[in-house]
């Protein structure tokens, strides 16, 4: 009888604890507990707002070989003699001023589209592309910090 009484109560305890389990997970995510809408610009968790900027976000290396008109191994190889994105872009006949605009670009486009799709106000919008500018503006005179071998470069 006791072993019968031990089954019964084993399979109660487990009932009870899928039963609790299940009725936490049906709630969803709680308010303050979410994914936050911060500046993220659809990558990865807490990105925000759904949105896309293209394959690898379109990156300062490749939208400076874009604009200077080489390939993104020759941006990289000038980076790494300490040039910023500046003076690669100078190098080959364009300005900073280009690079930005250029970055800047296709997330307008972007943010214009969440715009029209009432994903996004106007004014959060602008404070998007503002900060967006002033951090580009900050890489393209910086001196450039590789975070990692990419998905193209080969170490050196």
């Amino acid at each position: 009888m006791k072993k019968w009484q031990f089954m019964v109560g084993t399979v109660v305890a487990l009932v009870a604890v899928l039963s609790l389990s299940v009725a936490a997970f049906a709630q969803g995510p709680q308010p303050g507990t979410g994914a936050p809408q911060g500046m993220g610009i659809g990558h990865g968790p807490g990105a925000g707002y759904g949105l896309r900027f293209g394959p690898n976000g379109g990156s300062l290396v490749d939208v400076t070989a874009d604009v200077a008109g080489i390939g993104a191994q020759d941006v990289a190889a000038e980076l790494r003699t300490g040039k910023t994105f500046a003076q690669v872009a100078a190098a080959h006949g364009k300005t900073a001023e280009d690079l930005v605009n250029a970055f800047l670009s296709e997330r307008q486009d972007v943010l214009k589209q969440a715009v029209a799709d009432g994903r996004l106000t106007q004014a959060v919008a602008d404070t998007m592309l503002a900060t967006m500018k002033a951090n580009v503006e900050q890489h393209v005179n910086g001196t450039w910090q590789p975070r990692g071998m990419g998905y193209r470069f080969s170490a050196q």
